[in-house]
């Protein structure tokens, strides 16, 4: 919780924060599926849920994913697997209770003083504890554009929707993961813990789900490659994702780039060997740069020019030994 004078009030921050990648367009929002409306929807019960549990808590981003959805927020309580039961049984209450996702458009100012009260992401009030995320994603919502909340019982959050009619169009739901996360992606920003859960329109959609994460965790290559000791991940050594072959995967990589040369022979092509580390240039001459650089290693930064700078090290070193041996010797 924040330590500040609770009769004073927090001003919005005043440097503009880095626009969030994530944040979609209202036209965005307008295409959501049923289920992403779903999966939304139950973060927000989530949120609710876990005010109850931890009221200190302060939520940043609750949107929607691939195979569920997640918020991230602060808290005073590090929330741990542990405390799924308790919490999904909190949810379970909300969504039980059938409270209607009424939508309010409200004035910016409005939006403001109810962040500052801690009011915006809450149950109630908070005297103390302004919502200091709410505040900050205010700013990014430009000007003109509709500021909107959606409330489902006491909890009351800054979000332009869409969502289900009422909670209890949530048919069925699961808390995963908990992870760490920056807030706005940015390392020198907060860290945050992300609690993941995914949910569906009824128990059988989600049983179905379960059994097929259970199915792919069972045929993990990772697992079944350390098992059958083809290759071993050793991030002290190498780093995440490089393998270490062992003798038996290296036998079949082997035979695997065997029947690779062959197939491409046999189609006309004929192999070039370049260094394993290049110029830039090159991977723009070859194509691969725009395609892959998100996923490729990141460029190091040669020095080229290693004698010139340590020959300029030296002499500023000494130099630095001159002016202060003449300071020495200066009348005081």
């Amino acid at each position: 919780m924040d330590n500040q004078d609770p009769n004073q009030p927090v001003a919005p921050p005043a440097a503009t924060p880095a626009p969030n990648p994530e944040r979609k367009s209202l036209d965005d929002r307008a295409k959501m599926t049923e289920l992403e409306r779903i999966r939304h929807s139950c973060a927000h019960v989530m949120a609710t849920a876990i005010l109850r549990l931890w009221p200190d808590a302060q939520f940043a981003y609750g949107p929607p994913v691939e195979n569920g959805f997640y918020y991230d927020l602060e808290c005073s309580h590090r929330i741990s697997p542990e405390d799924f039961a308790k919490l999904e049984e909190e949810m379970k209450k909300e969504i039980k209770a059938n409270n209607v996702f009424e939508k309010l458009t409200v004035t910016r100012e409005q939006a403001i003083a109810d962040a500052q009260s801690g009011r915006l992401g809450g149950l109630a009030e908070r005297p103390g504890n302004a919502s200091k995320f709410k505040l900050d994603l205010l700013k990014n919502i430009p000007e003109g554009e509709p500021i909107s909340y959606f409330k489902n019982g006491d909890f009351i959050d800054l979000c332009a929707g869409p969502h289900v009619m009422r909670t209890g169009n949530i048919g069925a739901f699961k808390l995963t993961t908990v992870a760490a996360a920056y807030y706005k992606g940015d390392e020198q920003g907060p860290q945050l813990q992300r609690i993941y859960g995914t949910a569906f329109k009824n128990k059988t959609a989600l049983e179905e789900w379960l059994k097929l994460q259970e199915e792919a965790k069972r045929r993990d290559h990772r697992k079944i490659g350390a098992e059958m000791n083809l290759f071993a991940f050793d991030a002290e050594f190498t780093g995440p994702g490089l393998p270490l072959w062992l003798p038996k995967g290296g036998a079949i990589l082997e035979e695997l780039e065997k029947l690779a040369k062959e197939t491409e022979f046999q189609a006309g092509y004929v192999r070039v060997k370049t260094p394993h580390l290049a110029r830039e240039k090159m991977y723009k001459t070859s194509g691969h740069l725009p395609y892959y650089a998100e996923s490729m290693f990141p460029p190091m930064q040669m020095d080229e020019q290693r004698e010139q700078r340590e020959r300029l090290t030296a002499r500023v070193a000494e130099l630095d030994r001159q002016l202060a041996g003449m300071s020495r010797q200066l009348p005081k």
